[in-house]
């Protein structure tokens, strides 16, 4: 799979209808979707540099 512009606008598009599926589904605030969201990317990566303040 090439990360051309389609695949990033696609890969956007899916990630907007997750985050507002938690919302509905959990009553998820944006705070608690960054923080799944961070949760996310520390899974693929542990290693990655996240700065704590994004929590």
């Amino acid at each position: 799979m090439e990360w051309n512009d389609e695949f990033i606008t696609h890969a956007q598009h899916e990630l907007k209808a997750m985050v507002n599926d938690w919302k509905y589904d959990y009553g998820a605030d944006d705070r608690a979707c960054v923080a799944m969201l961070l949760w996310m990317v520390l899974k693929l990566n542990p290693e990655a540099d996240i700065d704590p303040e994004f929590f």
